[in-house]
């Protein structure tokens, strides 16, 4: 017996460790995940609504969405460059309708994204150069959620079309024999490419050896993410200050390789480990750093020396995509902050201008992370008929016309010649709440004297309730409140003291450019602040 453990932990040492133990699902969503991910749309959340309705929106994401391959080779560039948007419509369909079929139930949506993995599993043969680990990375990731999701959710047991063992072994010769060389002949390459090439190869490793149950492959992934010698392992792409490899070169690419580090983690972490915490959390530090940046405040900034020394002559952050938000800061965000308990302000800042989340581009991220990995409270219910808009922190669904955010100091102001801004949709309970209070801190002198205003349909004809300041009752501390009971519309009725969907709108008109600086909006039951 003493004979038989000693050989055995002898092997586990010659493979690199004992086997482990693979969670399935458990790529970038869990069984726990996509039960919650459901969940948030049946029991229509807020935000996470928005981000499903923006998915559904996506001719990808429906059961009638025709595919363009399958194709024997594939490429970004090159001969067989013109398969690469066609090809990663592909991928993210089958992807969106393994989304959809988790969500729905519907079996075409199963079935649209069994089609499209079973013909690229029959059909792929070869990824061609010059980028052909981005190919397999990017491409590649996408491709094996959709599969890792329906193998272990459309069985063939329960469903004439479902996933068979025929599945099983076609899909994984493909992965193992078409996108594996690419990805293992780049760890072996000396590093050669800006970081985002190694993360995007690094995120298609650890979820293809998932897919595959492959214990060396997941350690290799493990291994390179902390110690490979590329500009695409965590210490080598953001610093200790957060700074990121790509900072000097521009900031989409900045974006992409702090998606995919997060994608990377989020993986680990379904598999029990946690890359999250790696370094201090210093993927934390790259998000709030890049969420920074690019809200336009300072931050620190040295010359990279990478380690190709290709890019090593940045002086400054790059400014092509300055300010330009990908769909890449729920996954971080939620991780760190719901899950950790952690604070990210900045990233807070940037997702409070962006949710919800849409769609990545092309393939380089799943997008949606609103609806994907959204942990937070559903922020409608938590209103109760109530108007609690604070437009410092949170922008969610507010809509501007002619305007754009910009800073004024460490505030966000609206800034533009001629003002307006609405939004739709907020439950309102007159009855409880019969004042609206407004703060302004900074009202040009030239602005429009009726600049508040709510509506709703009746009868599919909008009502407005305007307000001006001679409605107002100004209190300290440049508050504006207005009085809701006894208003008139434009058609004479008074306002329902029922509970209303409505919509909230300022317009301020000409302001000569100076700016408009809205703090919050609130609905209040008295006068007493």
């Amino acid at each position: 017996m003493k004979k038989y453990i000693l050989f055995y932990l002898l092997f586990c040492l010659s493979v690199g460790g004992c086997a482990k133990d693979f969670v399935h699902p458990g790529i970038l969503h869990s069984s726990e995940a996509l039960r919650r991910i459901a969940g948030l749309v049946k029991n229509d959340v807020n935000p996470s609504m928005g981000s499903f309705n923006k998915l559904k929106a996506e001719p990808e994401a429906s059961y009638h969405y025709c595919i363009q391959g399958p194709f024997r080779f594939i490429s970004r560039s090159g001969e067989y460059g013109y398969t690469k948007s066609p090809c990663e419509d592909d991928f993210n369909a089958a992807y969106y309708n393994a989304i959809m079929w988790n969500i729905t139930k519907d079996r075409r949506h199963a079935d649209k994204a069994m089609e499209i993995i079973r013909n690229y599993a029959a059909t792929l043969e070869k990824i061609f150069p010059m980028d052909a680990p981005l190919c397999a990375g990017l491409q590649g990731f996408i491709l094996v959620n959709a599969a890792e999701i329906m193998r272990y959710t459309y069985v063939e047991e329960h469903n004439e079309n479902g996933w068979t063992y025929k599945d099983t072994e076609q899909t994984e010769d493909m992965f193992r024999n078409v996108f594996l060389p690419i990805l293992s002949e780049f760890y072996k390459t000396k590093p050669y490419t800006n970081g985002n090439w190694g993360i995007a190869v690094t995120k298609a490793q650890i979820g293809i050896s998932v897919f595959l149950n492959d214990t060396k492959l997941y350690d290799d992934a493990l291994d390179f993410f902390y110690h490979g010698k590329d500009n695409g392992t965590l210490p080598n792409y953001v610093a200790e200050t957060g700074q990121i490899q790509e900072s000097g070169r521009d900031q989409a690419h900045c974006m992409l390789g702090i998606g995919c580090l997060a994608e990377i983690a989020e993986v680990a972490w379904n598999q029990g480990d946690d890359l999250y915490g790696a370094l201090d959390n210093r993927i934390m530090k790259g998000c709030e750093y890049l969420s920074k940046s690019n809200l336009g405040y300072d931050v620190p900034f040295h010359v990279w020396k990478d380690l190709t020394g290709k890019y090593s002559n940045w002086q400054s952050l790059g400014q092509a995509s300055m300010g330009e938000f990908r769909a890449v800061f729920e996954l971080p965000y939620n991780h760190y902050v719901e899950r950790k308990k952690m604070e990210m302000p900045y990233t807070k800042m940037v997702l409070n201008r962006i949710r919800p989340e849409g769609a990545g581009f092309t393939c380089d991220n799943p997008g949606f992370g609103t609806l994907l990995f959204y942990l937070g409270k559903d922020e409608e219910r938590e209103r109760k008929g109530r108007i609690n808009e604070n437009l410092k922190e949170n922008l969610f669904g507010w809509h501007f016309a002619a305007a754009s955010l910009k800073l004024k100091g460490d505030k966000m102001m609206l800034m533009s010649s001629g003002i307006s801004c609405k939004k739709k949709g907020i439950m309102y309970d007159a009855g409880s709440y019969p004042y609206i209070a407004i703060k302004i801190s900074h009202l040009p002198k030239n602005h429009n004297k009726n600049w508040f205003a709510l509506s709703y349909n009746v009868m599919s004809a909008p009502e407005f309730w305007v307000f001006g300041e001679s409605d107002a009752q100004i209190m300290d501390g440049n508050i504006y409140v207005f009085s809701i009971h006894g208003a008139k519309s434009n058609n004479g009725t008074e306002f329902s003291k029922r509970l209303t969907n409505v919509t909230l709108l300022m317009d301020f008109g000409e302001t000569g450019g100076e700016g408009v600086d809205v703090e919050w909006i609130r609905s209040v039951a008295d006068l007493e602040f």
